[in-house]
Parts: C-alpha cells; sequence; structure tokens
C-alpha cells in the first residue's frame, strides 16, 4: 500500500502543476485577446471619433482644435455641388440596391430550388464580382459601353453598382431562401392559394428581413464605390465619394467632416432602427 501511494503522489503534484501552468497560460491568452481586440476596435473607431471631433473645431485646416462651433454644419448647406453629389450618390445607391435585390432574388432561388443544366456556371457568374478585380470590370465596362455608343451617366453607373452589388444581394438572399420551411409552401398549396398568392403571401414575408438586409447592404457598397463610380460617372453625375476625393487634394476642409458625421449618425439610427426591429420580429415569433 505504501509503495503504490508514494508512486501515485508525485504524479497527482505534476498534474496539479501542469494544471496550474496551464491556467497561467489561458489567463495570458485571453489576456492578449482581449487587449488585440481592443486595439482593433480602437484602429477601426478612432477614425471615426476624429472626424466627429474636428467636425465642430472652428479651425478651417480640418484637423487643428482651436475651439467649438457649429458654423461648418451650416455651410455644409452652401456647398451646393457637394449637396449635388449626395443626391447622386442616394439616387444610384437607391436604384442599385432595390434592382440587386430584385434580381439578386431571382438568382437566389435559382441556385436554391431548381436544377438545370450550367448551374455552377449560373453560380460563378453571379459571384464572379467577388474575385474579379473591380478596376478590371469598371475599364471592361467603360470600354463595351464607349463601343456602344452610350452616353455615361445615371445609367452607365447604376449598370456599374448592380454589378458589383450583386453577388452581396444574392447571397444573403439565398441564406434566407435556405431557411424557408417548405412545409408551410405546401400547406398553403393545399389549402387552395395559388403559386402567385403562395409567393407574395407565404415566402415573402418570411423572406423580408433577408430581403431588408440585402438592400441595405447593397446600398451601402454603392454608397461608398468609388472606382466604378470614378470610371462610369458622366457630366453632372459625379458621386460623392469621388467629389470628396478631388476636394482632398486641396486639404481637408471641416466641411467634409460635417458630412460624415451627419452619415455616421444616420448610419447608426439606419443600424439600430433594423436591428430593434428584427428583434421584435424574433420575439413575436418566439
Amino acid at each position: 500500500m505504501s509503495v503504490t501511494s508514494t508512486a501515485v503522489e508525485p504524479e497527482r503534484r505534476d498534474l496539479g502543476g501542469a494544471t496550474w501552468w496551464t491556467r497561467l497560460g489561458a489567463r495570458w491568452l485571453d489576456a492578449v485577446v482581449g487587449a488585440l481586440t481592443g486595439a482593433t476596435y480602437v484602429f477601426l473607431l478612432a477614425p471615426i471619433v476624429v472626424v466627429v471631433v474636428f467636425s465642430l473645431t472652428r479651425s478651417a485646416s480640418g484637423f487643428k482644435w482651436t475651439g467649438f462651433t457649429l458654423d461648418w454644419y451650416r455651410q455644409l448647406l452652401e456647398e451646393t455641388q457637394l449637396l449635388h453629389s449626395l443626391r447622386v450618390s442616394l439616387t444610384v445607391g437607391l436604384m442599385a440596391a432595390a434592382l440587386s435585390v430584385l434580381v439578386g432574388l431571382l438568382a437566389a432561388f435559382a441556385m436554391a430550388r431548381r436544377r438545370f443544366v450550367g448551374k455552377p456556371a449560373f453560380t460563378g457568374m453571379v459571384l464572379m464580382p467577388l474575385v474579379v478585380p473591380e478596376l478590371v470590370m469598371a475599364t471592361s465596362l467603360l470600354i463595351m459601353l464607349t463601343r456602344a455608343n452610350v452616353a455615361l451617366g445615371y445609367a452607365s453607373l447604376v449598370l456599374g453598382h448592380v454589378i458589383i452589388t450583386l453577388p452581396y444581394a444574392a447571397l444573403i438572399q439565398l441564406a434566407g431562401i435556405s431557411g424557408l420551411n417548405k412545409e408551410v409552401e405546401e400547406a398553403a398549396a393545399d389549402l387552395g392559394a395559388t403559386p402567385r398568392q403562395t409567393i407574395l403571401l407565404v415566402i415573402v414575408p418570411q423572406l423580408l428581413p433577408a430581403m431588408l438586409t440585402a438592400f441595405i447592404f447593397a446600398f451601402l457598397v454603392s454608397f461608398d464605390d468609388i472606382v466604378m463610380s470614378t470610371f462610369l460617372s458622366g457630366v453632372g453625375t459625379t458621386m460623392m465619394p469621388v467629389h470628396i476625393y478631388s476636394m482632398l487634394k486641396l486639404g481637408v476642409s471641416p466641411v467634409v467632416n460635417a458630412l460624415g458625421t451627419i452619415l455616421v449618425a444616420l448610419t447608426l439610427l439606419l443600424t439600430v432602427t433594423t436591428g430593434v426591429r428584427q428583434a421584435t420580429v424574433q420575439l413575436r415569433r418566439g
């Protein structure tokens, strides 16, 4: 009995030491991961904070604090070219997002519910803009439109932005379609619902969260795009990112910071509203 106990005790002490070192290593790992996560958030959020803070400075240099003022927000209303580019971006973004959601919904249904010859090729074509450099797509589209004698303007911008936003809209709605309950559709058909009624009254209500998410994401991608917008914009259709980039060549104006602050506030408001709405829908279902 004594021999056995003496042989087991060192082994238990070794296991206890290994457990202590394991816990210490896990704590250090948690601390490192926490520090890296915090640094990442600071790196991502610091530019936004800087833009908001320096939209309130009196200095015209843009990044020099000399006192508090709201004059740049008032002056923003006098920047007619900047506001016109904002209207162009909103118009193109809304049109491109709507078309992307519609076409992406049809493509997602084809990828999820249909079997046909060339389906892998079709899926690859829909998702190709995710892997092809946007510069290549913009150049190719510009050459094609120029050869076809198509004037650059709203039509060319919407076409180009639909190309780059379609994959996101299709993938988001494909995930929504994959989660649909086919038994509900079959029950509706058994109760006498026509295919049109099944789509409008059964399928679309279930897909509304995915469609709304796809619309918002497509709009944000279109609104922030600069490569496609630079190549396909015509006279009087300069989009806001391109216009701001041209303004930055002459120095950063606090007016740009004021506009950025307003856009950040609207984005946060839209995100919070969407999150609250989806949470409300989940609570009603649950």
